[in-house]
Parts: C-alpha cells; sequence; structure tokens
C-alpha cells in the first residue's frame, strides 16, 4: 500500500495496534513506535540517498553571478545522435550534468522530453548554452535558475 509519509505509516500501525502490517520506515520511526524491525538494509543501492528540494514562498530575484544550477526541459528529433549533439553543446560550454530524465511524449511515438539539472561555474556559459539549446531542439524551457545548495 502506498502512503505518503513512512513514519505516519508505523505510527499508525502502532496506534491501530494493526496486525500482519508492516511499513519501509527509518529505524527511528521502529524505535519512536514501538515497532519490530523486520529486515534493516533492505535497499539494493547502499549509497542511496533521497533529494529534497527547499523552495522559498517569497519570489526572490537571485543575481546572475550566484546563479549556478539550472533545470531545463528539452525535446529532440528522433534522429541518432540527436541527443548527443546537445549533450555536446553542454560539456562544451563547460555545464556539468548532474541528472538526466526522459519521459515519452505519448502523443508522438519515439519522441522524448528531457528533464535535466546542470551546474555551472559561470553563468555567461549557461547563458551561451540556452541561446545555442533553444535553436537546437523543439520546445526548450528552462524550468529553474538557482544558487546551488548542499545541505
Amino acid at each position: 500500500v502506498e502512503d505518503f509519509d513512512t513514519a505516519e505509516t508505523a505510527k499508525q500501525i502502532q496506534e491501530n495496534h494493526l496486525k500482519g502490517i508492516a511499513a519501509i520506515a527509518p529505524a527511528v520511526a521502529a524505535d519512536l513506535y514501538n515497532l519490530k524491525i523486520i529486515e534493516p538494509e533492505i535497499q539494493t543501492i547502499k549509497n542511496n540517498s533521497t533529494r529534497f528540494i527547499i523552495v522559498k514562498t517569497k519570489n526572490k530575484e537571485i543575481p546572475k553571478e550566484e546563479i549556478n544550477k539550472a533545470s531545463i526541459r528539452f525535446i529532440t528529433d528522433h534522429k541518432r545522435g540527436s541527443l548527443a549533439t546537445v549533450l555536446n553543446v553542454m560539456s562544451d560550454c563547460n555545464l556539468n550534468l548532474t541528472k538526466i530524465q526522459s519521459l515519452p511524449i505519448i502523443e508522438t511515438p519515439w519522441k522524448y522530453a528531457f528533464f535535466v539539472d546542470i551546474t555551472f561555474d559561470d553563468y555567461n556559459h549557461f547563458s551561451k548554452a540556452k541561446s545555442l539549446l533553444a535553436i537546437m531542439s523543439e520546445d526548450f524551457k528552462i524550468l529553474g535558475e538557482y544558487k546551488n545548495a548542499r545541505l
């Protein structure tokens, strides 16, 4: 059963005295709600981590010299090497690809939208890449520009 909060699910198991029900939750939730850990360390990727995004409520303008990360979306032609060409532009403009995810475009078989996170040291490099990518790809969109934050 899918739920929104793993710790909350553990709490519901404890509060409702549910039997034959288990939750995948942090060990601290088992300690907090006095539940038995059936199997520790069930992840298959030992260095797996959850990423969080901090969203601010105010529309604060970030100075361009502080922007060093961006999320973009684009569509490439269904031709050999089209994605590689886009990735080469990113590399040539000194952008570091930190995430790429493809999503099929349902209405157009064999076409994919690519969602990409990139980091860079110089906003001018990113600006140059934006201009080139807007020409090279279909439906190029900047989803966000921000200051990369490591917590």
